[in-house]
């Protein structure tokens, strides 16, 4: 099997844990509201940096 094709398996698996944290935090943190959905949008289609995208927002957002 190539490396290249490793490589997306394992981004992918990632991706796949990653997006079911964060989407469970998103819920947690805002409720089932229709504010959540474009951030679920960008959360599972955006592989890794939707996931990350939303912690970097959330840190900045717990500060205030």
């Amino acid at each position: 099997m190539p490396p290249l094709w490793i490589a997306i398996i394992i981004v992918l698996i990632a991706h796949y844990f990653l997006a079911i944290i964060t989407v469970y935090f998103l819920m947690k943190d805002k409720g089932l509201t229709k504010a959540i959905i474009p951030w679920n949008i960008v959360i599972l289609l955006l592989p890794l940096l939707g996931p990350l995208s939303y912690w970097v927002y959330r840190s900045f957002q717990k500060k205030k």
